[in-house]
C-alpha cells in the first residue's frame, strides 16, 4: 500500500486553478454580504427607530457609510483567514483540490493568514499582477504566497 505523498510531494498549484478558485469564492462571499446587509439594516432601522413608510426610508446611509465598508471588508477578510487558518483551504479551493501552508506543510499561523489577505487584494490589483507573477516564478508563487510565506498544493483526485 503507498503512503500519501507529504505536502512538499504534491505538485505546485498553477495561476488558472487559483483564479477559477477565487471565482467560487467570490460566489460565497457574495452571498456572505447579503446577510451582512440584511443584518446591517436591521440593525440600522432598529437605531434609528425607522417606521414602516416605504416613500420615507432611506437606507442608503447604513449601507454606503464607512462603518458599514469597513464591515464588509471584515466579512470577507474574515471568511478567507477563518478559512486558512482552519483547514488551509476555502470552499473555492476545496472544489478544486488545492491546500494552503508553509512550506514545511504545516498550518498557516494567524499572522500569515493576515499578511495575505491584507496582500491578497494587491495581487489582483492591475489585471492581477500578483498572480500572474507567479507564471515568471519556478515555484509558482504570486505576491500573497511571498507575503505571508505560504504555497498552494495540488491535491490528488480522490480514488473510487
Amino acid at each position: 500500500m503507498n503512503a500519501p505523498p507529504t505536502f512538499s510531494q504534491l505538485p505546485r498549484a498553477g495561476v488558472g486553478r487559483r483564479l477559477a478558485a477565487l471565482v467560487y469564492d467570490a460566489l460565497i462571499i457574495l452571498g456572505l454580504l447579503m446577510v451582512y446587509g440584511f443584518l446591517a439594516m436591521l440593525v440600522a432601522s432598529a437605531v434609528t427607530g425607522l417606521e414602516c413608510q416605504p416613500e420615507e426610508l432611506d437606507y442608503n446611509p447604513c449601507v454606503s457609510g464607512p462603518l458599514f465598508q469597513l464591515g464588509a471588508l471584515a466579512v470577507i477578510a474574515g471568511y478567507f483567514v477563518c478559512s486558512w487558518r482552519a483547514a488551509g483551504q476555502t470552499i473555492g479551493m476545496r472544489a478544486w483540490r488545492l491546500l494552503l501552508a508553509s512550506p514545511d506543510g504545516m498550518q498557516l499561523s494567524w499572522r500569515q493568514c493576515a499578511l495575505r489577505a491584507l496582500v491578497g487584494p494587491l495581487s489582483l490589483a492591475g489585471a492581477g499582477a500578483g498572480y500572474f507573477w507567479a507564471w515568471t516564478r519556478a515555484d509558482r508563487a504570486s505576491w500573497h504566497d511571498l507575503a505571508s510565506g505560504s504555497e498552494v498544493r495540488l491535491l490528488p483526485k480522490k480514488k473510487g
